[in-house]
């Protein structure tokens, strides 16, 4: 039997109005690894099951602009995206298959999976992961709001099904609400509907940091690493592996085969001695540091006992330590642990953190990032929680009594106001696992703000 996956729902969103003031985006994690909740690399595939025939304020249907959502040249997410790419395809009408039923279904509903709407709720937003890969989502919108298609500022309670689609879809991509994080940012993925319809620069940033940006990265070459300079102890750079790949000759990183690699180089000022972690990446990396100057005659700097994850199968960044002979050039290599799915190695935004101290030097200045957690301000979640107990193996069906496993929820909402009825907000996320095989069920809510 498969692991099962977490479930999400996302709802309607109501209006803040907020500047962009530093960037706040927010993902829907794992609670074991600490890591993003993403989809491998290749189409996630959207079944389109609303009506395709009648015409809307912007000359779209219902279908066409949720798929405009998604691959609208200026306005859709997929020209944004790099390893990953949402893939649409309209349906005749309908109300969806069950729920973990292994499709990508979006559907209007006025009972999503026999749960009775909560107060303001637009729409939600399931999905099922297994470990820290998304392997299933289904959006439903609420059939008791009146719908349009339209740009520009609100229209009242005529609902944009177009910015919603916009915001569900960013939660099917492992976004979070960057508001209910305790930040400020004009965004779509805020927690609250607005003014604003189209994706801002956060949830871009946030939705790359993911899957990266188009394009191969520049250091995907062993000739072509980047070079890191620093005058200090300690210095952080960062990058993408998305859409890199394995030079002949290369070596298996940590003893891994990954398939996604990218190149650093750093020459030591001097002899001391040297830590280099991936802390602050949003995937699973494996780490290589090598002297040599072709890719397939490297020798390692650094032993694969110090290139193991901080924390094996919790923490799942990497930390190599060596003492560095001075004048001497270190390549630093970063790749995706590969599970051998079939899927290729894990993938995302890098962060490096190098950190030299020379001998004879008294103190050492840590890296710039955590070596003990994966996440930053950027990837924590902080939101209103409410539980859905799952019955039969993944049903959503609620009930009064404590479930086997909990969930973690937040709330996106309409314009019209309401509050979540899930509780205040606050904390981290914070889920119950039943051993290794842990289902676990979580639902994302967007509301509105009050007029």
């Amino acid at each position: 039997m498969p692991i099962k996956p977490a479930k999400f729902v996302t709802v309607g969103l109501a209006g803040l109005g907020l500047a962009a003031l530093f960037c706040g985006f927010a993902y829907i994690t794992n609670s074991t690894t600490g890591l993003p909740l993403k989809w491998p690399p290749g189409l996630i595939p959207m079944r389109i099951m609303v009506d395709d025939v009648t015409l809307l304020s912007d000359g779209l249907t219902r279908a066409k602009s949720i798929q405009a959502a998604m691959v609208n040249s200026t306005r859709g997410w997929n020209p944004n995206l790099g390893n990953a790419q949402l893939s649409p395809t309209i349906v005749p009408v309908g109300s969806g298959g069950a729920d973990d039923n292994h499709q990508n279904e979006i559907f209007y509903s006025d009972a999503p999976y026999s749960m009775a709407w909560e107060t303001n709720t637009l729409a939600v937003t399931t999905a099922w992961y297994s470990s820290n890969q998304r392997i299933e989502a289904d959006i439903i919108f609420n059939n008791s709001y009146t719908w349009d298609s339209y740009r520009g500022a609100r229209r009242g309670s005529v609902v944009d099904i177009q910015r919603v689609a916009l915001h569900e879809l960013g939660h099917v991509l492992g976004l979070d609400h960057p508001d209910e994080a305790g930040q400020t940012v004009a965004a779509v993925m805020n927690s609250h509907v607005s003014d604003l319809d189209s994706l801002a620069s956060d949830d871009i940033t946030g939705a790359q940091r993911l899957y990266g940006p188009p394009g191969i990265p520049a250091n995907n070459n062993f000739a072509a690493a980047v070079t890191i300079n620093f005058s200090g102890t300690s210095t952080t750079v960062t990058g993408f592996n998305t859409n890199a790949y394995k030079e002949v000759g290369e070596p298996n990183h940590a003893g891994n085969s990954g398939g996604r690699s990218v190149w650093w180089k750093w020459t030591a000022p001097g002899p001391g001695s040297v830590s280099i972690t991936t802390a602050g990446s949003v995937f699973d990396t494996t780490l290589g540091i090598y002297t040599g100057t072709t890719v397939a005659g490297l020798t390692a700097a650094a032993t694969d006992t110090t290139l193991d994850d901080v924390q094996p199968g919790v923490v799942q960044s990497s930390v190599g330590t060596f003492t560095a002979i001075g004048g001497t050039t270190y390549s630093i290599a970063v790749d995706g642990f590969n599970n051998s799915d079939g899927r290729g190695a894990d993938s995302g935004a890098i962060t490096l953190n190098v950190s030299f101290t020379a001998f004879g030097t008294s103190t050492t200045t840590s890296t710039t990032a955590s070596s003990t957690a994966p996440s930053t301000s950027s990837t924590t979640t902080s939101i209103a929680t409410t539980t859905i107990p799952p019955t039969g193996g993944g049903s959503t069906t609620a009930s009064s009594t404590a479930p086997s496993t909990s969930i973690t929820t937040t709330s996106i909402l309409p314009t019209g106001g309401g509050s979540s009825g899930g509780g205040g907000g606050g904390g981290a996320p914070s889920v119950w696992f039943l051993g290794a095989l842990s289902l676990l069920v979580f639902a994302r809510r967007l509301r509105p703000k009050a007029e």
